[in-house]
């Protein structure tokens, strides 16, 4: 019961095969109750033949909803613990008297309902038994000193409670369950999102400098394995400075995420490319020779928005230099077309103050 409990808990629905195998217990329960009673002394006008004949349906019931648990359906579970009150009440009215030990199996299912059903359900089988035990009582002898009214009147007011405790305590464990769930999940996911801002850059959502260097180490080692090409684009924004004074450090986010976007669409899928900091960039090429680099780093400049444009340096390991070294030789090369581009830029500006008309 405890586990199949702890099933539906987990899953905070009703489980049709968890309810039959406790249905089948508690019909296995009821079958060997019942056969004790009969070896038992019993009432004098008991029907024996009656009470044996629902030992044996209660045991081969029991046994199918045990072993054919796989298959049940909530339908079949709901009219198995209906049929289970009517052969109680049968054991009742074969007793020929109003007897409490077979009564007190409606707290069985009572326990059943609420544990695994909604509160309608519970409520609509609460009344299908004070309907059936009624009616049995009434055809039965009461006890000397009572009266069928009595017993059936306190007995609907303890099961009646028994079934709201029951119902509000497994309610209360299915909300407790599932804010478990909802809290694991949160930590879950707010535990993925620190990993992600470990190794991303928050701004442009590219890898930063800890997982370029995990990776750069990886390809470095996968290149001297295989004896592959590998190559390293530093990427810097020209005149960023000027950029973000001009227009604000708002736009010059918003460029820098423009960026990193248009450069991940440019190059391959197995490439990589991080941000170290401020508008510093650098591209991992795996497998690639020099002539495929200087064509990607074209692809990279041409890809800048907003009409900006950047400088790249490009270096292709020599199987002898560190990844250090590495980077640093493709920084220093991006550095020197930086400095070409600034000096291109100066002269261009100084032949237009050339060329511009005097004001009189």
């Amino acid at each position: 019961m405890s586990l199949a409990l702890k099933g539906l808990l987990r899953t905070g629905a009703s489980d049709p095969v968890a309810t039959s195998r406790v249905l089948g217990v508690f019909y296995i329960a009821g079958s060997a109750l019942v056969g004790a009673s009969v070896v038992l002394p019993h009432p004098e006008g008991a029907t024996v033949v009656g009470l044996l004949a629902i030992v044996c349906a209660a045991a081969v019931v029991g046994s199918g909803s045990i072993f054919g648990a796989k298959h049940a359906r909530m339908w079949t579970v709901q009219t198995v613990l209906a049929a289970g009150t009517g052969l109680i009440c049968l054991c009742v009215y074969f007793a020929g008297v109003e007897s409490g030990i077979y009564s007190s199996m409606f707290v069985w299912v009572v326990l059943v309902a609420a544990s695994f059903f909604t509160q309608r359900a519970v409520a609509a089988h609460l009344i299908w038994i004070l309907l059936t035990w009624g009616l049995t009582l009434s055809l039965v002898t009461a006890p000397t000193g009572s009266s069928g009214l009595t017993t059936w009147s306190l007995g609907g007011f303890v099961l009646a409670v028994g079934a709201l405790v029951m119902s509000e305590i497994v309610a209360g464990l299915r909300s407790a369950e599932a804010r478990l769930h909802s809290e694991a999940r949160e930590r879950e996911r707010l535990q993925r999102e620190l990993k992600h801002l470990a190794h991303h850059d928050p701004l442009t959502y590219l890898p930063n400098r800890r997982l370029f260097e995990r990776e750069f180490t990886r390809e470095l080692a996968r290149a001297t394995r295989k004896a592959t090409p590998l190559c390293v684009v530093a990427i810097d924004l020209n005149q960023f400075k000027q950029y973000n004074d001009r227009n604000g450090h708002g736009a010059g986010d918003e460029l820098l995420k423009l960026a990193a976007a248009a450069w991940v669409g440019a190059l391959r899928a197995e490439d990589l490319i991080a941000r170290l900091g401020g508008d510093e960039f650098v591209a991992l090429l795996p497998d690639c020779p020099l002539a495929e680099a200087e064509g990607l780093a074209q692809r990279l400049c041409r890809g800048v928005p907003l009409d900006q444009t950047c400088s790249t340096g490009i270096a292709c390991w020599d199987r002898r230099e560190s990844a250090q070294e590495l980077l640093t030789r493709a920084d220093k090369a991006m550095y020197e077309s930086k400095e070409r581009t600034t000096a291109r830029a100066v002269v261009h500006a100084a032949r237009r103050r050339q060329e511009a008309p005097k004001v009189a």
